[in-house]
């Protein structure tokens, strides 16, 4: 059978299309191609989660892990500033109350974070997580499934349990109280932060109670005990091995535990041995006997270290937390990337009982990355043995630091850089001027804590581009606060540099309406010479 050929196509004529079934954007045509409509209603469960959280955030709300120091601050540009706690509950109590949708989804966040400060929150919090335990497991025999056992109520949600013991006076009221406690603590399985705070000595029994009803998932410790005497055999947490249960603990706070007989325990008091394979995160106060107990663990994840000097008693000399800080630093030096000093609160500005140069060697801490103190501590001041290995090649590899990159300074002012009013925070800057040999990889300096563009001293941004052009020489930034680096714009430097001339002139007018900080003749002796030396800097510019 033929099968004759098909004809050939005919060339497209725009003329034979069919007409568009609606050239109106309202058309049924274009209604039919659009999507759903996109409002608040089409938002994910997920991405609501996120916008509650975000307007009732409270720092160390959900985790004590101390932030990295060096994240730029920002200066509060929203009108009722920072969320307090009880903010943040009134916010959070209003979202649960708009509909049934926001109620489920912002019911987890009222248990996030649950701090128990008087006796009544106790036995109410424990009332509220026995009933909604109770009420799921009617719901769940009542539906004929299986898993009634793992009904957990409200406790389910608690992330962050905060408990503060305060002086109970009724023996009857301390019993049921203490009941109650670790109750909800049984009740609460997916806790992640424990934080104790303890005013009064602790019962018998507590310490094991907690080890047998805190989850092991725990990741985070946050332990405060105040007027310890070891004498009257009130050892914290320290003298139990209940901290190697939490195989997950990653950070450990023990900064605020005051032991008054540091001192006369140290010859006395034997801490076990413990291994925490994943504590990254430590603080600790500046007490020779905290100083020990950490010197005997075994943390091989150790990278982060907090030392406060509030924390501890001012009855403990300083050559004591001197000498159990280098057998910590014999022990855990090497494991150490970033180091936080903490400053002790005084109005007297006296400096810690640590000096940072403990922390500067590189046969100390050699993975030394980070290091934050206040500017009130003494500076560095290399030794004659220090300067003489930089000469020499072979000395230099093992005087110099190879891995230190950011220094942060916190406690500095405007008030303070000015360059013929010689202050503590002067000192530290020109150390590192002066040392930057002994830290061959410095990158940053940061003021942490001053904002330039916030300060109302119309001079600082002058007084900090002076300093900032004296580490540009040496290839180091520094920088305020906000992470910003403060320049002369190229017009400015081009007409010579009125800004620094300013500096000086402002500065000297300053000097003779001012006493002076206190430190006598050689203090304005080095104001006087370094304001000489910006005014030679200044000539040879222009």
């Amino acid at each position: 059978m033929n099968v004759p050929d098909a004809a050939p196509a005919a060339p497209l004529d725009c003329r034979d299309r069919p007409p568009p079934a609606s050239t109106d954007p309202g058309g049924p045509a274009d209604s039919a191609r659009a999507g759903p409509p996109i409002d608040h209603t089409s938002l994910p469960p997920e991405l609501w989660l996120e916008i509650f959280r975000y307007a009732t955030h409270v720092p160390r709300a959900r985790t004590i892990a101390p932030p990295d120091p060096f994240v730029p601050e920002r200066p509060a540009n929203y009108a009722w500033g920072m969320n307090s706690p009880i903010q943040s509950m009134h916010t959070k109590c209003a979202v649960v109350r708009v509909c049934r949708a926001w109620r489920m989804l912002a019911t987890e966040l009222l248990y996030e974070h649950v701090v128990l400060g008087s006796v009544r929150r106790v036995y109410l919090f424990c009332r509220t997580l026995v009933e909604s335990q109770a009420a799921e497991q009617k719901a769940i025999a009542a539906s004929e499934a299986d898993g009634i056992a793992s009904a957990m109520g409200h406790g389910r949600w608690v992330r962050h349990l905060e408990v503060q013991r305060w002086a109970i006076q009724r023996s009857n009221q301390s019993t049921r109280y203490w009941e109650c406690m670790v109750r909800s603590v049984y009740l609460c399985p997916n806790l992640r932060v424990f934080s104790g705070v303890w005013q009064t000595p602790l019962p018998d029994g507590l310490l094991s109670a907690l080890e047998q009803y805190l989850p092991s998932t725990l990741q985070e410790l946050y332990w405060q005990q105040d007027s310890v005497l070891i004498a009257a055999k009130e050892l914290p947490i320290l003298a139990t091995t209940c901290l190697s249960k939490f195989s997950s603990l990653r950070v450990l706070d023990l900064r605020k535990i005051c032991v008054l007989d540091a001192e006369r325990s140290l010859q006395h008091v034997q801490f076990p041995t413990l291994t925490l394979p994943r504590v990254t995160h430590l603080a600790l106060p500046t007490c020779p006997l905290l100083l020990r107990f950490a010197s005997k663990q075994d943390l091989p994840e150790l990278r982060h270290l907090i030392l406060d000097a509030s924390g501890a008693p001012r009855t403990v000399w300083a050559h004591l937390v001197n000498r159990e800080l280098t057998g910590f630093l014999e022990v855990h030096g090497h494991k150490l990337t970033t180091v936080e000093l903490l400053p002790p609160v005084t109005q007297s500005f006296r400096p810690g009982p640590i000096g940072i140069s403990a922390f500067l060697s590189p046969k100390t801490c050699p993975k030394l990355d980070t290091f934050v103190f206040d500017c009130r501590e003494k500076a560095i001041c290399p030794s004659s043995a220090a300067l003489a290995q930089l000469s020499d090649r072979d000395g230099r590899e093992s005087a110099a630091h190879p891995r230190l990159r950011r220094v942060g300074i916190r406690g500095t002012s405007v008030s303070r850089l000015y360059p013929n009013k010689p202050a503590q925070a002067q000192a530290h800057l020109n150390a590192f001027l002066g040392c930057r040999a002994f830290f061959p990889a410095l990158e940053v300096v940061r003021t942490l804590g001053f904002l330039v563009d916030t300060s109302t001293d119309m001079f600082a941004p002058d007084v900090f581009i002076w300093w900032t052009e004296r580490f540009e020489r040496i290839g180091v930034d520094l920088q305020d606060g906000e992470g910003v680096v403060w320049m002369l714009e190229e017009e400015q430097k081009a007409s010579g540099a009125p800004g620094v001339e300013k500096v000086i002139e402002h500065a000297v007018s300053r000097t003779g309406a001012d006493a002076g900080p206190p430190g006598g003749a050689d203090l304005t002796a080095l104001g006087e010479q370094q304001v000489s030396s910006l005014s030679a800097e200044v000539k040879n510019t222009t």
